[in-house]
């Protein structure tokens, strides 16, 4: 199994093949990769799991070879949710992808 595989199979949704490449590519991890145990738990394979719920979370409902594929505003929530903690893992911030390194008040 490849890296791609594993990114494409964490929904049913038809996520373009392009998108699912950038992303990798966006976050160093090459899809063409056997995914081991190791890489699977990288920092680097993780920020690339969250993007890929959180492109799903913003995905548009449509209609391909007669399948419906939808989210409902609950599922939205809920990916972004998986997102939101899989960039805390990493110390990300969800919105930027700006790394996370504590105070963040106005007098810094």
């Amino acid at each position: 199994m490849t890296v791609y595989d594993c990114l494409r199979g964490l929904n049913a949704y038809p996520i373009p093949a392009a998108a699912i490449r950038e992303i990798a590519i966006n976050r160093g991890v090459y899809v063409d990769d056997e995914a081991t145990a190791e890489l699977l738990a990288s920092t680097e394979y993780i920020g690339a799991k969250a993007d890929v719920l959180m492109w799903l979370a913003q995905a548009p409902n449509v209609s391909q070879g007669g399948q419906n594929y939808s989210f409902s505003e609950f599922e939205r929530k809920a990916l972004r949710a998986s997102a939101s903690a899989l960039y805390e893992q990493v110390g990300e911030d969800e919105k930027s992808g700006a790394v996370v390194y504590g105070y963040k008040g106005s007098r810094l």
